[in-house]
């Protein structure tokens, strides 16, 4: 029996190449068509241009969405709403401003979508007038999509250096009623907050997300935390300004350990933690479907199993705590039992963190602030500096250090890694100007999605120490890290490295890789050597992954982690292994 293929069964094959990042045989199967005497609709293009959006192949999608007029195809929206969509990922903005101007010559009527591609490519080009200008479009339209694209306008201003723009000109100060999808605003707005010193708009904005809290926009219990933390951080500063006052009586001593002063000894009073404990009790009336129950029911379990002001007794909170989601089915989101004795193992075997010269230990991805605080524990006298993007998770990371009292001690600051590691080193030179040598951290911790990108801007900035510095990541395995493992522990790493199979807190079967990496002189580096293909798809792979597991559509993205990561999770092992990447065995 032999079946013809139709528009039907082209237009699913290419949507299927799409989908798996297969743009060669996208292109291939449209080519092919008119030998079947098959025409290509507007399905049939809008999916090989999303396909050539996918591999990040701008020009290609162009070229799509320019031939359709000649094959008598008229683009539509999800033809117009792709190439755009490939102009942003390919960093041309002038383009994708260009294609929505003249969407409506065929007739196509831009959406939300079209409108927030090309946002996100104004944000990325720095382009914050262009953006404020195609926000105000939209608020006249009066989309759907406006706090999606007030993001995208705000990170523009906050990357061009205008952050009053982004407070005022987006409209942000004015909004009467704050709900979740104004998050990623307000993370951006407080990141600018915390690193000019603008304390009272810092506690302000937090007091609005706050009294959203209240409005029952977040979930029950978050009020509590979240004026906790505003709290904590008000009393905290109060005492470091005394103590600052103290110290310029005698300015003379011990200058050079200036930075490294601050007691990490501050606790909170009973006044304040008796409200954060009445109201975090209350949260476990809420249904677990709402969005951080599970970082909720972490910080009740802490403050009723640990003692105040006891680190050790904190993390081994954090640990029973991780256990207890394992027996139910479920994944702990930190580095706790044989991790953080990795990581703590990696760290103490590092250089000094305590000496003038460094600014102690860098994390990024804070999550909850468990690997921040068993830093601060097993490392006295050392500063760790910590970057979490969700402000929520920023304000239960704080009061759980807080709670350790270990709050002088870290530093939890707001922001995406993208937008704070390059004003990272100017920040704390001013904060520390008594520093000797070139500012850096010893020892640097990654624990986020992401690790090609971060640790590209590490480089450029030069935030490791030159000689023995140490670089971590965790979940370089669950997360298939190809290329950054590559670049770390390949044959021309400018690194001495070691992989080190570890296990997840929540489930000791689940094995996972943590990297260990120490820089090397200058004398010792060299050229990296190009990325060998099948890492390269790997590494294709797992964006592609991360982007089905990041999904916030009703809980796709954790059932697509949940039934997806073990087949995925041993391809990446086989592959990584035949580069020579993994444990020493």
């Amino acid at each position: 029996m032999r079946v013809i293929p139709n528009e039907i069964s082209y237009n699913a094959a290419i949507s299927a190449c799409s989908k798996g990042g297969q743009w060669q045989l996208a292109l291939s199967l449209l080519s092919s068509m008119p030998d079947m005497r098959v025409s290509p609709d507007k399905i049939t293009y809008s999916a090989a241009i999303s396909a050539c959006e996918k591999a990040g192949q701008w020009q290609l999608a162009l070229g799509l969405l320019s031939s359709m007029p000649d094959m008598r195809v008229t683009p539509d929206e999800i033809s117009y709403n792709a190439a755009i969509s490939a102009c942003e990922k390919g960093g041309q903005w002038q383009l994708a401003l260009s294609l929505l101007s003249s969407m409506p010559e065929t007739k196509a009527t831009p959406d939300e979508i079209s409108y927030c591609a090309v946002m996100e490519s104004l944000d990325s080009g720095g382009q914050w007038l262009a953006a404020l200008a195609l926000l105000q479009e939209m608020l006249v339209a009066r989309l759907d999509a406006i706090p999606k694209a007030r993001r995208s306008a705000i990170s523009a201003c906050s990357r061009a250096g205008h952050w009053q723009e982004a407070l005022w000109a987006t409209g942000f100060a004015a909004i009467s009623e704050v709900t979740a999808t104004d998050l990623d605003s307000f993370g951006i707005l407080l990141m600018e907050c915390e690193q000019r010193d603008l304390l009272s708009l810092d506690l302000s904005m937090s007091r609005r997300l706050s009294a959203a809290a209240r409005q029952g926009d977040f979930m029950l219990g978050l009020a509590a935390v979240l004026d906790f933390s505003a709290d904590v951080r008000q009393q905290h500063k109060q005492q470091q300004q005394q103590q600052q006052h103290q110290q310029q009586q005698h300015q003379q001593q011990q200058q050079q350990q200036q930075h490294q002063q601050l007691s990490p000894g501050f606790l909170p009073p009973p006044s304040l933690l008796q409200p954060l404990l009445a109201g975090v009790a209350c949260s476990h009336i809420s249904t677990r479907s709402l969005s951080y129950h599970r970082e909720l029911a972490l910080l009740r379990y802490v403050l009723e199993a640990a003692q105040p002001g006891s680190p050790a007794a904190v993390a081994e909170a954090f640990d029973a705590f991780g256990r207890n989601l394992g027996s139910s089915g479920s994944w702990a989101k930190f580095a706790g039992g044989s991790k953080a004795t990795a990581l703590l193992a990696a760290v103490r075997a590092g250089p000094p963190a305590d000496q003038s010269d460094t600014f102690g230990v860098l994390e990024i991805g804070t999550y909850c602030g468990n690997s921040a605080l068993r830093l601060a524990a097993a490392l006295p006298g050392v500063r760790v500096t910590t970057l979490e993007l969700d402000p929520i998770l920023v304000a239960i990371a704080r009061t759980l250090v807080a709670f350790a009292g270990l709050c002088g001690a870290i530093d939890v600051w707001t922001g995406h890694s993208a937008l704070l590691i390059p004003r990272l080193k100017r920040r704390l030179v001013e904060r520390f100007p008594t520093l000797q040598g070139r500012p850096c951290f010893s020892a640097i911790f990654m624990d986020r999605w992401g690790y090609d990108k971060d640790f590209a801007l590490i480089q450029e900035h030069e935030l490791l120490q030159e000689a023995g510095g140490v670089l971590v990541a965790d979940n370089v395995l669950t997360t298939a890290a190809a290329g950054f493992l590559w670049k770390v522990a390949g044959p021309s790493a400018s690194f001495a490295s070691q992989v080190v199979a570890v296990s997840e807190v929540a489930d000791s079967s689940q094995e996972d890789w943590m990297s260990v990496s120490v820089s090397m002189t200058n004398e010792l580096r060299s050229s990296h050597e190009a990325l060998p293909p099948e890492l390269a798809e790997l590494n294709a792979e797992s964006e592609r992954f991360r982007q089905r597991v990041v999904a916030a559509d009703g809980g796709s993205g954790a059932e697509a982690a949940k039934s997806e990561k073990p087949a995925f999770v041993r391809h990446a092992k086989a592959t990584l292994a035949r580069a020579g990447l993994g444990p020493s065995t």
